[in-house]
């Protein structure tokens, strides 16, 4: 597990624990129900500093033994459930709050997380009928549980229901009182693709419209857009394109395809490599507008210019293949490879490679493509691309 991940982890068991306290602290007049005993052992202590250092296993073995020598130290077993559940443990987990449900000395707010909890559990071992009806219970129990409603919200994203899950994601927004305009935003998209799918490209464009009314970050709508208007007005998808690197400049070059087209289509090519050297310009590390622009000379057949850009690219960023790849189909243009290394390349540019690889920066998942969504933590808008510079000491 990364550094970055545990984080993470650790961030969520302690946000389990915070919960738990605040339990303790609703029930602060009821003398009989307090339960302030465990704080003082010391594998309590422990295990707060194993979970605060990322040593999840020491962690869950020291606050397992609090768990054993305090029966009612609800917090702790919360806490231990969701460490459990992260280092993937999910059925000790799901036992561990079928159990808390099964007790009868629980507050209302405390058996609704534990459902809740318990919800999540079943999302994360795929039992999503079980985890819906777990949601479900929670939320007659206490309808402004934010924990269940995050649950339920997820469980949405991960069946698709696009509808479903931005409207409770529009609840908790206000529950909270938070921005969540980017995620509504990538929510809108989705509504947008799906109504595009079915044919419907007045409501695929609205929704996309919405989306960037809401947040005008939300690339994969400026994206979606400008296709819908390539065809019948290459100038003004074009224009869309232009405000999207406008807004969001670090993912420019996923709308570089497209806008080479529509640049195309309006007859000014040029346009396209003229907005490349301005985002070199801007920052000389943009190697994917060198990338871009290598592509669009060397289609000009004007190989060797390209094959200059495409040596300062791999100077800036040389693990990632991609940037070989075109180095190698430059040179193959430029007649500079011989029959063998011509067959080289093909069997490299025919692989399942990571060709051009992009990284979560919440739970570090390793994708080779620019995804919205986070296939393993399913948070949205978080992936990068991976930059790794030089090794120290080449030149």
């Amino acid at each position: 597990m990364s550094d970055t991940a545990l984080v993470a982890v650790v961030l969520a068991a302690v946000a389990g624990l915070v919960a738990g306290l605040a339990w303790a602290a609703a029930r602060g007049g009821d003398e009989a129900r307090r339960r302030p005993g465990f704080r003082s052992s010391p594998h309590y202590s422990e295990g707060l500093h194993a979970l605060a250092t990322g040593q999840l296993e020491l962690a869950i073995h020291e606050l397992d033994k609090v768990r054993r020598e305090h029966a009612d130290a609800i917090e702790v077993q919360q806490v231990l459930s969701h460490l459990y559940r992260e280092v993937g443990r999910t059925e000790r987990a799901i036992e561990m709050h079928r159990a808390l449900i099964a007790r009868r000395d629980l507050t209302r707010a405390e058996r609704a997380y534990a459902l809740a909890s318990l919800g999540t559990d079943y999302r994360r071992a795929g039992m999503l009928d079980r985890a819906a009806e777990a949601y479900r219970e929670a939320l007659e129990l206490e309808p402004r549980n934010l924990h269940a409603l995050a649950g339920q919200q997820k469980l949405h994203e991960d069946q698709r229901q696009w509808r479903e899950a931005y409207e409770v994601q529009t609840r908790i927004a206000r529950m909270r009182k938070s921005d969540d305009a980017l995620v509504l935003g990538f929510l809108q998209t989705e509504l947008g693709r799906d109504a595009l799918a079915a044919g419907r490209r007045d409501a695929a464009e609205e929704a996309f419209r919405t989306a960037l009314s809401l947040d005008r970050r939300v690339f994969p709508a400026h994206l979606a857009l400008a296709e819908l208007w390539l065809e019948r007005d290459p100038r003004r998808a074009a224009q869309l394109l232009e405000d999207a690197i406008a807004a969001v400049p670090e993912r420019a070059y996923l709308a570089f395809s497209t806008l080479a087209r529509a640049y195309a289509a309006c007859g000014e090519p040029a346009r396209f490599a003229a907005l490349c050297e301005r985002l070199v310009g801007q920052d000389p590390r943009d190697w994917r507008a060198r990338l871009g622009l290598a592509r669009h000379l060397r289609a000009d057949e004007r190989p060797a210019e390209a094959l200059g850009l495409l040596l300062r690219a791999v100077e800036t960023n040389p693990h990632v293949l991609l940037v070989h790849l075109e180095v190698w189909r430059t040179l193959r243009a430029m007649g500079a490879l011989g029959p063998e290394e011509r067959k080289y390349v093909a069997t490299v540019e025919d692989s399942a490679l990571y060709v051009d690889p992009h990284i979560c920066t919440v739970c570090r998942y390793r994708a080779d493509d620019m995804l919205w969504r986070c296939p393993h933590c399913h948070e949205w808008n978080t992936l990068v691309e991976e930059r790794v510079g030089p090794a120290a000491g080449t030149r």
